[in-house]
């Protein structure tokens, strides 16, 4: 329950992606270098549709980028995602670590990620499949049970 309740509040705060005061549109050549490649890298194909950056003291140099198939990802200042939400399709599979991969073909085969979030403090990875299973996964891509 815990475990939901995390990946709930996660979820809330990257729908909130564009429903705050304390944002402020911009270009999408505005975004960091590094979150302008993740975006062009494996959502080729999809559009930005809005772009934004957090103002506010606790999201500071945080930016949101949102595309025409719903997909929302957000990037920390230096442009690595840190919650990539595509719960109206799906989380590209070239951008889940190889090691990860493996585990999901053999364990979720024809699963897809719908929704990943990276812990700030230690790089943890969440997972939320299809088909409803919540995965957690180290820095080190080892299985958190």
């Amino acid at each position: 329950m815990k475990k939901f309740l995390i990946l709930a509040a996660i979820a809330i705060m990257s729908l909130s992606c564009f429903a705050d005061d304390n944002i402020v549109e911009i270009p999408f050549n505005k975004v960091p270098d590094l979150g302008q490649r993740v975006v062009t890298s494996y959502f080729t194909g999809n559009t930005v549709t809005k772009a934004v950056k957090y103002k506010s003291k606790d999201m500071k140099n945080r930016t949101c980028v949102t595309l025409d198939n719903g997909a929302t990802i957000e990037f920390d200042k230096e442009g690595n995602w840190m919650i990539v939400d595509c719960r109206q399709s799906e989380v590209p599979m070239r951008m889940v670590p190889g090691k990860i991969q493996m585990y999901l073909n053999n364990n979720h085969p024809g699963v897809s990620v719908v929704f990943m979030s990276r812990e700030i403090k230690n790089g943890d990875i969440t997972f939320l499949l299809k088909d409803g299973t919540e995965l957690h996964f180290t820095n080190e891509h080892e299985l958190i049970q």
